[in-house]
């Protein structure tokens, strides 16, 4: 996963009809112009394949983004892969991002749902490789996902709301924003 919380894969969200089109908007106003508002438009072209534009407003970027999951999970043991790129904000640095990441659904404990992620991102403007990781644990219409972006750590607490996605973000543990997802 890379340094934003739009480019989480679909299989961390509850299961619902899918329509084709996601708009994401993220706002956090303590951080530099790059990242205080980002917006993403991207389209579900099947269930393992996503192509998009990301928008930063504010230094009025525009940049390709995409996910292609190679392989699904399976059975008890084989983890998802996914492959992806996004312009993402890493700290101060606004960055094409390269990644791959292996993800499984381990299970239900006392009606909560765990799925974590672990893998890399390729930092263009940085030159350098480095690892991701995450977890996301869901019960209901309710989800809290931490990752690490390769930079820093983030939290975040989600409600589903049909075919919206309202969230609280905490980027690098300190900045509070908002972030919310349309399905169309």
């Amino acid at each position: 996963m890379s340094g934003s919380f739009i480019d989480t894969p679909n299989i961390f969200y509850f299961p619902e009809e899918r329509l084709g089109g996601i708009l994401n908007f993220r706002w956090i106003p303590e951080k530099p112009d790059n990242g205080k508002i980002f917006t993403s438009l991207r389209y579900e072209i099947n269930q393992d394949l996503t192509v998009g534009l990301d928008y930063r407003p504010l230094t009025d970027n525009f940049s390709f983004a995409a996910n292609w999951r190679v392989i699904s999970e399976q059975g008890d043991w084989k983890p998802a892969i996914i492959l992806g790129t996004a312009n993402d904000d890493f700290n101060d640095i606004d960055s094409q991002s390269y990644y791959a990441t292996a993800s499984k659904f381990l299970g239900e404990l006392a009606g909560f749902q765990f799925s974590p992620y672990a893998g890399a991102t390729y930092i263009d403007e940085l030159s350098d490789l480095r690892p991701v990781a995450g977890l996301n644990v869901r019960k209901g219409v309710w989800s809290v996902m931490y990752q690490y972006s390769g930079t820093t750590d983030h939290l975040s607490i989600s409600r589903q709301l049909g075919r919206h996605t309202a969230s609280l973000v905490l980027w690098g543990m300190e900045k509070p924003g908002i972030a919310w997802t349309y399905r169309f």
